[in-house]
C-alpha cells in the first residue's frame, strides 16, 4: 500500500487501499489513519501538492475547480498549524488528496404484533433509504523515498447538507489531523 504510483492509477489504488485494508491506528468513529513503520513526521518541514482527485459519478476528476480549493484550504490549515510550510515544488512531502461520495443503504422494517399474541410479529412494511457519506482522503508521501509516510481517511455524513461543502471538508480535515503524530 505504501508504494506510490504515477498518474490516475495512484488515486485509484489509494482510494481502494484506504477503504479496504487500512488498519486503524487511532480510531475515532469515522476516521482511519496509518503511519508508515519507522516514519518520523517531525523531520518534515515543507510540502507541495500533487493534483487533487475527486471521484464523481462520471469518473475521477483531477483538480476539480470547485472542490480542489476547499480541500487545499482545509489541509493547508491543518499542516501549517503543525509547523509545515507549503512550497511550489520540491517539498519534503508530496500531498495526494481527494474526496469521494457514496451511498450507504439503510433498511428498516415496520412490525405489527397482533393483540392476541405479543410474541408473534408480522412485518407489514419494509422501507429503505440511502444515507449519503463523503470521505476526505489524504496521503503524505516522502519525496525522497516516494513512499507514503502517513495516510488517512475521514468520513462525514452528507445528508441534508446542501451548500455545506467547506464546513464538511474542514470538519473532516480537523478530525483526520487529530490523529496526526505531530500535535498543534
Amino acid at each position: 500500500m505504501f508504494h506510490v504510483l504515477r498518474g490516475g492509477a495512484r488515486a485509484a489504488v489509494l482510494v481502494a487501499a484506504m477503504f479496504t485494508v487500512m488498519p486503524q491506528h487511532g480510531h475515532a468513529g469515522n476516521v482511519k489513519t496509518q503511519l508508515a513503520p519507522g516514519a518520523d513526521m517531525t523531520q518534515y518541514r515543507t510540502y507541495h501538492w500533487l493534483p487533487t482527485r475527486v471521484l464523481r459519478n462520471t469518473g475521477l476528476v483531477e483538480d476539480d475547480p470547485v472542490l480542489t480549493p476547499l480541500i487545499k484550504d482545509a489541509v493547508n490549515s491543518e499542516l501549517m498549524q503543525r509547523g509545515l510550510k507549503e512550497v511550489k515544488e520540491g517539498g519534503d512531502l508530496q500531498i495526494a488528496a481527494g474526496v469521494t461520495t457514496h451511498a450507504v443503504p439503510q433498511v428498516e422494517a415496520v412490525w405489527f404484533a397482533g393483540p392476541s399474541n405479543l410474541d408473534f410479529a408480522t412485518p407489514i412494511a419494509t422501507m429503505g433509504r440511502y444515507n449519503k457519506k463523503g470521505s476526505l482522503i489524504v496521503n503524505l508521501i516522502d519525496s525522497k523515498t516516494n513512499k507514503s509516510a502517513w495516510a488517512g481517511r475521514a468520513e462525514e455524513n452528507l445528508n441534508d447538507t446542501k451548500g455545506a461543502g467547506q464546513k464538511k471538508i474542514n470538519d473532516a480535515a480537523g478530525s483526520l489531523f487529530k490523529k496526526y503524530p505531530v500535535k498543534k
